[in-house]
């Protein structure tokens, strides 16, 4: 198993950057998610690999098309901005729905992507779309999970790929395992935590990773798996309960 962390809910300006890559690295974590990019040197010197940035969009988004004039030339810098930086992934978003039908607003979010699949080749960069629950994330479009995998059935290109967020989808109700096993060659990544706080994530909490877990390793998926979920202790001491929680389930070393 391949773990990444969101810098978001771990790293704070108050920790030693040196010593949080070092020590979160020296747990197993190969990889972080979403780093502030006065970071991404501290990160890289610690042997942590930078994974992916946030592109613009997850309100105000490429799901109406009076958006896109400003957000694909956004989206197009964020893509070049990884690939000088070799970050492989740019995470992607619908948007809030307005009152909008989804199928309008999945209409033009292929619209806008098609736009970007070049850039995405030419900077060897992937895009990476996550649906979100819209109890947190109020009235966003891409509440559900059949919304991403049919944008990304559409696209049809290995330059778009879902996140699949665990957390999220549970909280909408989705069949996470059968979501994940029945779509495993469009999800680039997995996004977890346990509902409905968003924090530590349990082998048998309300989400059963104990039985989520050997389902999808046994689909073949070899991607990363990152935890996003908010500790309410100290941060590191609760990232590394949850790798060892999830190497033993999945029973590696």
């Amino acid at each position: 198993m391949k773990f990444s962390v969101a810098d978001w809910g771990f790293y704070g300006k108050s920790q030693d950057p040196e010593k949080y890559y070092e020590t979160i690295k020296l747990m197993g974590v190969e990889a972080v998610e979403m780093a502030d990019q006065s970071c991404w040197q501290d990160a890289r010197a610690a042997g942590v690999k930078l994974l992916n940035i946030s592109g613009p969009g997850m309100d105000i988004g490429v799901n109406f098309k009076e958006n896109h004039a400003t957000l694909i030339p956004e989206i197009r810098e964020s893509i070049a901005l990884a690939g000088e930086n070799n970050i492989p992934y740019v995470i992607c978003f619908s948007g809030n729905k307005n009152g909008q039908p989804n199928n309008v607003g999945l209409e033009n979010c292929q619209i806008a992507f098609e736009q970007l699949l070049d850039d995405c080749e030419k900077h060897n960069v992937t895009l990476l779309f996550e649906m979100l629950n819209s109890k947190l994330h109020e009235d966003y479009q891409a509440d559900y999970s059949d919304y991403g995998f049919e944008l990304a059935r559409r696209l049809n290109s290995p330059r778009f790929k879902v996140i699949y967020d665990i957390f999220h989808m549970h909280v909408m109700n989705q069949d996470v395992i059968k979501d994940i096993v029945e779509n495993i060659d469009i999800i680039g990544h997995i996004h977890i935590a346990e509902a409905p706080d968003r924090d530590l994530p349990l082998a048998n909490g309300n989400i059963k990773y104990s039985e989520i877990i050997p389902k999808v390793l046994a689909a073949c998926y070899s991607e990363y798996w990152g935890m996003e979920f908010i500790p309410k202790g100290e941060s590191t001491s609760e990232l590394k309960i949850a790798v060892d929680t999830f190497r033993a389930i999945a029973g590696v070393e």
